[in-house]
């Protein structure tokens, strides 16, 4: 498959119909509050032909290395730059030579704006499945902004984030996902892709997908009804979609199913804009000096990530107490088990 002509071809199918824009909501959570403080700062083209409402930026950015995949005119690009600070680094990956186009043109005048020495934003014309220009365990945080239900072979595309990932890295995105699986007919169709809804994959798919390639542990964090029109929806009688913010872990220390050691970490309310909670998932909320037991694979945060100077631990993993679907202290599986109503999509999970 030669996938520039495909994302070439999406993005002149996006451009003939204005529905084929913004799948993610502007909705609690979406874009957060250090996101919206430095978005000022980015240029009224740039953001007039971004694509997207919402915002996946996860926090602690300061100094690392963030890979922003299908970036557009460069939004969440210059977004990133500002978090990471000068010491940080922002790559933008975008197969589309004039929305590339646009988020290169103010390079110059956004490292200005932002009163740096010098740039710390690379763009690079390329797709996600092919990231042949990153280096391997080279990135802290991958990004992507409602654009992974857009990619031709997802497989690959999950390949090469856990590729390029560090140990300890995160994949932190927003993307459209379906409560069972699209017929094949409609999912090959090129205009229901550039639609953002043709592509969007089945959630149980995507967690066995993820799985697969060493992402043991799916969570899930903010679930949001997509915005799909009477017309739309015809198209696909039954499905309903749900816009999701993902966050994926690289680690060796997950297991597939949560296991208790008989850990706790207590969230020490240090990051910036959160000094009372951090939202792990969902259903887990680490209020700020609270010792909290959770399971093995919760416990990578302070073993593995960059949220690791967020928390203070106890506990190790010399002695094994069990799967926490048994009778135990906690219950940790982030399992996703439907869609309730049309008017409430949310994915289901118990918490530690």
């Amino acid at each position: 498959m030669d996938f520039q002509e495909y994302y070439d071809q999406i993005a002149e199918l996006q451009g003939r119909d204005p529905q084929a824009t913004a799948r993610t909501r502007d909705a609690e959570g979406t874009i957060p509050d250090e996101a919206r403080d430095v978005m000022f700062n980015i240029a009224a083209e740039i953001k007039n032909n971004f694509h997207e409402l919402g915002s996946p930026i996860p926090p602690a950015l300061e100094g690392c290395t963030v890979l922003d995949l299908l970036c557009g005119s460069g939004r969440d690009t210059y977004i990133a730059a500002q978090l990471v600070g000068q010491k940080g680094k922002v790559i933008g990956v975008e197969p589309v030579k004039a929305r590339l186009g646009i988020a290169e043109k103010h390079l110059d005048a956004e490292i200005k704006q932002f009163d740096y020495d010098a740039p710390n934003v690379t763009f690079i014309q390329g797709v996600p499945e092919d990231l042949v220009d990153i280096p391997d365990n080279s990135v802290d945080v991958v990004i992507s902004n409602c654009t992974f239900n857009l990619s031709p072979d997802k497989d690959r595309y999950i390949k090469e984030v856990r590729r390029v990932l560090k140990q300890g890295g995160e994949f932190y995105f927003t993307d459209v996902f379906t409560d069972r699986r699209i017929p094949k007919e409609l999912a090959d169709d090129m205009k229901l892709r550039a639609l953002r809804l043709g592509g969007a994959m089945y959630i149980n798919d995507f967690r066995r997908l993820v799985q697969a390639n060493g992402f043991l542990d799916p969570r899930y964090l903010f679930t949001n009804k997509t915005p799909v029109s009477e017309e739309e929806q015809a198209l696909f009688p039954d499905v309903a979609f749900a816009t999701i913010t993902t966050r994926l872990i690289k680690t060796d220390k997950q297991e597939d199913v949560c296991e208790s050691y008989g850990e706790t970490v207590t969230y020490k309310g240090n990051l910036k804009d959160y000094p009372d909670y951090f939202l792990f998932d969902k259903d887990i909320k680490f209020p700020t000096g609270k010792a909290c037991t959770v399971c093995g694979n919760v416990s990578t945060l302070v073993y593995d990530t960059r949220y690791a100077d967020a928390f203070d631990m106890t506990g190790n993993r010399a002695q094994h107490i069990g799967d926490t679907h048994g009778d135990h202290i906690i219950k940790c599986a982030p399992d996703y088990n439907g869609v309730r109503d049309e008017d409430d999509i949310e994915v289901q999970a118990s918490c530690c």
